[in-house]
Formats: structure tokens, sequence, C-alpha cells
């Protein structure tokens, strides 16, 4: 029996197989059924083309349409179900100029990237293996379907998928396939930041990190990758994380003359990730100048201990015990300005003769500071009074 992931997916197959149309699993989820890792993503091949499947479900999303991809919904969850296909050649070695819906899974099967992601499961958990991509899982091997130089031409994104791949599941690539992506490498230079920052970033998360780091130097990868190849030998530096904002702030930290910025832009990723990656570069350096004291830890989003002790223990070869940052943390008397029982309009109030400017932020900053240190209670009159002292001069 098939596990409970792919049941009411596999109810989706049979409604198709009713209505005589053939529906497979297909691609990573049968992959990694095989392999017997956690499945995610559910992905269904099918003969019936968007129409088809249009009348079939009352609840049909048309998210892809030229592509032949429908969203089902079925019993209060979403099925992604895309036509069987072959596709035209590839012009921008990125996407097919054009697709041709065909009614034979092989077909379908022989256009994917490796052999491994070229299975096909039905509802009854039997499996269809044209290109024998089990044998290449039993071996622990990446191969492509079909000639290699094809495939990487087709989509040179399919270079770096492979590497991710050997990241993630530890497999070898296989020796032609190898080749073809050395021969193909310049084909990196074309794809958009956008899909690249994708994959690194499943890529930097592997167990088997290094070893994809291995095949990067030996096929001469890093000459094409955005910021690698400048720091190229900060990749042998890394373990594998989650996140490529401590990725971003280890090459900061390291680098002459590349920061966080010239990796946000060039790999084009999100507001968030810089603002992460800056924070983890400031939490470093206030690490080095002042330990794990209360303001670092006030200062450090929680979201962000694990990437700071990973940060620390590449670059500087050191362990931080996260429990440390934690028991600190506990003992914090705020967790953020919104705790202060003072803000802007008090100090106005209290000074009226003085005129409104950075005096008042500069201010409530060293309040924060005073009381996160333990060095003033976090009280009105305690405030007004400590202020008394510590006035800033007018300019």
């Amino acid at each position: 029996m098939l596990p409970s992931v792919f049941q009411k997916a596999a109810n989706v197959i049979s409604i198709i197989e009713d209505y005589s149309y053939e529906a497979y699993f297909v691609g990573g989820c049968v992959r990694d059924y095989i392999i017997g890792r956690p499945i995610h993503d559910i992905d269904i091949a099918t003969s019936a083309v968007p129409s088809e499947i249009q009348r079939i479900f009352p609840k049909v999303i048309p998210v892809g349409l030229e592509h032949g991809t429908v969203i089902v919904r079925y019993q209060q969850e979403s099925f992604e179900v895309t036509t069987y296909r072959t596709e035209g050649v590839y012009t921008d070695h990125r996407r097919p100029d054009e697709v041709h819906f065909v009614r034979h899974i092989k077909e379908d099967l022989g256009r994917r990237d490796f052999t491994m992601n070229a299975i096909a499961m039905n509802a009854k958990g039997e499996i269809l293996d044209p290109f024998d991509g089990r044998k290449d899982i039993v071996r622990g091997q990446i191969q492509t379907v079909g000639n290699a130089k094809d495939r990487f031409n087709e989509d040179a994104l399919r270079i770096i998928r492979a590497l991710r791949f050997s990241s993630q599941l530890g497999f070898a690539i296989e020796e032609q396939t190898k080749a073809a992506m050395k021969s193909c490498k310049a084909l990196i230079d074309k794809l958009a930041a956008e899909r690249l920052t994708v994959e690194l970033e499943k890529l930097c998360a592997g167990n088997y990190f290094a070893q994809a780091v291995d095949y990067i130097f030996e096929l001469e990868l890093d000459h094409h990758l955005p910021i690698f190849k400048e720091e190229a030998w900060q990749l042998k530096e890394l373990a594998p994380v989650s996140s490529l904002a401590p990725v971003f702030a280890f090459i900061e930290l390291n680098s002459s003359s590349i920061t966080v910025t010239d990796c946000i832009k060039a790999y084009k990723c999100s507001n968030h990730l810089k603002q992460q990656a800056n924070c983890l570069v400031n939490a470093y350096d206030s690490y080095k100048k002042n330990g794990l004291d209360a303001w670092f830890v006030y200062q450090l989003p929680k979201e962000q201990w694990d990437f700071f002790v990973y940060l620390v223990k590449q670059k500087d070869k050191e362990s931080i015990d996260i429990e440390t940052i934690r028991s600190i943390a506990e003992k914090l008397p705020i967790l953020s300005k919104k705790d202060l029982c003072v803000n802007g309009y008090d100090l106005i109030n209290w000074f009226p003769g003085r005129p409104k400017g950075k005096w008042i932020k500069e201010l409530l900053t060293e309040i924060e500071y005073q009381i996160v240190m333990s060095k003033l209670a976090n009280e009105k009159s305690r405030i007004k009074d400590w202020i008394q002292w510590n006035l800033p001069a007018q300019n």
C-alpha cells in the first residue's frame, strides 16, 4: 500500500482513469519514495489535456495552460496535474520554444533531466521506469536521460541541479554526465540569477555539500558562479546551512572587497535576506568586541541564533553553546523597544523647552541599552531621574 501522503492524490489519479485517460505520479515524489526520503510535493502527469481535466473536476485552477499544467482542488487540497508533453528547441537554453502534448507517458519521461526523475508510478504503486532510473538510484548515481550535452544545452540550470542533487543525496555524478557539465559550463552565464539562487540555496543546505563543492572545483564551475568566481576558496570553508544569509555574511567577513550588498545584487535576493545577512555581520562584529552580553542577545533575533552560531563556527572554528544565548535571553528585562515604559512623547513633555530632534531617538536608545544591561530599572520615575543626569547637551 502507498504511504498516506499519496492517498488523496491516488484518488485524483483514479478519477482521471475512470474517464479513460492515463495518469501517474512523476518526478521527485517517486524518486524520494524509492529512496525512502520524506515526500513533499506530489506531481501528477496525465494523457488528458487541460480542457479535459477541467471537464472532469469541478474546481480546476489554470496556472500554466501553455505548458499543460493545472491545479486540481480535491478534498481541500491542491494537486498539480500536467499533460504529457514533448518539447521543442531551447533557443535561450532555459525554456522550450514550444511544447507538444502527447498521449504516451514514455515520451513525457524522455524529456526529463535525470533518470532518477524520469520514473512514473500509478495509483497502485506500480513503477514504470523506461530509463532505468531505479538502477541509478541503487548505484547512487546521477545520470541524464539520453545525451547529456543535449540535456544541458536545453536548460543550463540542469548543471546546477546535478550539483544540488549530489549535495542532497550524496550521489556521484556519472562520468559522461560530468564531462558534459564541464563542456557546457559557459551556459551557466546565461541563467537568470533568480533561478540560480533557488538551486544554490538548496545546494548549500545539502548534507553532502562538501561533495558538491568538490565537483564545482573539479569541473571549474566556480568560474561561472557570481561572487564565487572571485571568492571560490570560501566554498571549501562552508558547512551545510539552510539559508544564504549566513553564507553571504561569511563572504563579507572574509573578503576585502565583496559585501553582503554585492551578493544580494548578484543573486537578486530579497531585502529580507539582505537584512538577515547584514544583521549577522553586525552581530559578529559586536560579539568580537563585547562577547555574548545581554545587549548582543537582545539585538539578535531569535530566528538568527542558529545562523550566528554557524557563522562563528565557520569563521573562527569556535563553538558557541546556543544554550548560553538562550540563558541570557531568558533573563532580559525587556524583549523589545515596545516594552519600554517611556516613549518619545514622554521626553517631549518632560522637556517642553527643547526642540524636537534626533536627541529623542538617541536618548531612547541609550535608555533601552541601560535597561537591557540591568543598569537602569524600567520604571518611569527611575528613568526620569536618570535622564536628569544624562541629558545630552543641546547643539
